[in-house]
């Protein structure tokens, strides 16, 4: 596996930025931004970027928004400065940008695994609690070599209404095999 075998595919990165309402006005974070495929497309759409080095050293401030793919593993974070050792508890890393994230900004829309809403009360209560305005089901193959279904969630700080389950369509886009 490479460093690039994670990283946010393009399609879903311009999919990530067209959720973002219009009318932002300042920077948007990108907390951890790999090869760079959503600050791209952040910046094709117009947008302002604070694309981090080093999330750890990030001067802690606020943003109208986030939009991310924070690292799982360690294997593919970088930890040089992190106050906590997450190289044997690597999606704790994830959950703690995003908590940090939500501290930060208004808006955040997050790739995250699935099980970050299913396999934990807590956390699906802290996203309803943030606001939790949609979840969207990405295909399992969207990372060739992960085993671990994917979704993005867009949250919006103080949203109270009902939230929207959606289900993103990559067939074709891909490679992935029509099953229907």
């Amino acid at each position: 596996m490479h460093l690039t075998d994670y990283q946010t595919p393009v399609e879903v990165a311009r999919y990530m930025v067209s959720l973002l309402p219009a009318g932002i006005n300042g920077e948007v974070l990108e907390p951890t931004p790999g090869i760079g495929n959503i600050v791209r497309e952040l910046q094709r759409a117009g947008y302002q970027v604070c694309a981090a080095d080093d999330f750890f050293l990030l001067e802690h401030r606020s943003f109208p928004a986030c939009v991310m793919n924070p690292p799982f593993s360690s294997k593919y974070a970088f930890l040089n400065n992190a106050k906590e050792d997450y190289s044997k508890h690597g999606m704790r890393l994830g959950y703690e940008i995003l908590k940090q994230c939500m501290i930060m900004s208004d808006i955040i829309v997050a790739l995250m695994p699935w099980f970050t809403i299913s396999d934990s009360d807590v956390r699906l209560r802290m996203l309803k609690n943030y606001g939790l305005v949609s979840v969207t089901a990405l295909p399992r193959k969207t990372f060739q070599f992960a085993r671990i279904q994917t979704c993005v969630i867009y949250l919006q700080k103080d949203f109270k209404g009902k939230t929207e389950f959606i289900v993103y369509d990559l067939i074709g886009k891909l490679d992935i095999p029509q099953l229907f």
